[in-house]
């Protein structure tokens, strides 16, 4: 093969290329061709003929069905339960209830709420007050007694308790005790003293010292 030349080998190669990839071009054109024609052929007819009669056997009917048979059924129903019941019960709302509610209100203010109202105004409020102030007076009152009755208490116990124990305390506990720690206690805590001495003496003299 002569390798000098590019251009002889670029056409080899072409030529090699066109001859591997021409079948699958032919096919798939051939695929694309058939598939136009089936859609074109077959399906879209089918499809029309299809919507058609899904039209035809389906949506008319049922639109039909709406129009002359439902929506007249249901606009006489809904007339119906206006004249039966919606139209009754808003002219018993209208002209019973409410006007029955606004006599009750009316005579339940005339009768209830107004004499409570004035109840409240002239008997039971001026009372609550007075009773509320008294009340605020006797227990400020009440208080000043208390405090008063507490001083004369801690004054009379003071006189009959305190008084008697602090000069007990300060004329006979006191010097007694002063006596019994000078000729009692100071002995004793000498002696107890005396016997500790005594006693580390005997020991340090059987055992030794603290080494």
């Amino acid at each position: 093969m002569n390798t000098e030349n590019p251009g002889c080998l670029t056409g080899v190669a072409r030529a090699v290329a066109l001859v591997v990839v021409l079948p699958f071009r032919l096919l798939w054109d051939a695929l694309v061709w058939g598939g136009r024609q089936l859609w074109r052929r077959v399906l879209a007819p089918v499809g029309r003929a299809l919507g058609r009669l899904i039209h035809l056997l389906l949506v008319i009917p049922l639109r039909w069905l709406w129009e002359w048979v439902l929506l007249p059924v249901l606009k006489a129903l809904w007339r119906v339960v206006d004249l039966l019941l919606v139209t009754p019960l808003r002219w018993l709302w209208e002209w019973v209830l409410v006007p029955v509610g606004k006599a009750l209100w009316r005579v339940a203010d005339l009768l209830l709420l107004t004499p409570l109202r004035w109840l409240w105004r002239y008997v039971l409020g001026p009372v609550l007050r007075v009773v509320g102030a008294a009340l605020a007076r006797a227990w400020r009152i009440a208080g000043e007694i208390s405090r008063a009755v507490g001083r004369a208490l801690r004054r009379v116990l003071w006189n009959a308790i305190g008084r008697p124990l602090a000069w007990a305390y300060r004329a006979v506990l006191a010097p007694v005790g002063r006596r019994l720690r000078r000729y009692a206690w100071e002995p004793a805590a000498a002696a107890a003293r005396a016997v500790r001495a005594a006693a580390r003496e005997v020991r340090t003299a059987l055992f030794g010292g603290p080494r």
